[in-house]
């Protein structure tokens, strides 16, 4: 929010302030704010647009690892029955 140059109060973003007509203070820490707001802008933007990359180019990786682990935990299971089964009849 800006400050009148003159009688300091908040004047937000108008040109001149409405109590004495004076310009906005021009001051440094203002103005290394705002582009540190505008920085920071480009930056987020920036980084959402690398995970939507990262997500859209993985994407087919992890989709096969999920099939692999899926066609793995099938195996396991099926596995798992056969030894229960050889089991199950070698004790009756």
């Amino acid at each position: 929010m800006a400050r009148c140059s003159r009688c300091g109060k908040d004047i937000g973003s108008v040109a001149q302030c409405p109590n004495c007509g004076y310009p906005p203070s021009q001051s440094v820490v203002g103005k290394s704010i705002n582009k540190a707001a505008g920085v920071t802008g480009e930056v987020i933007e920036k980084s959402v647009e690398v995970a939507e990359k990262v997500v859209k180019e993985t994407k087919p990786v992890f989709k096969r690892a999920i099939d692999m682990g899926k066609n793995g935990v099938s195996k396991a299971k099926r596995k798992t029955l056969e030894v229960a089964n050889d089991l199950k009849e070698k004790g009756q």
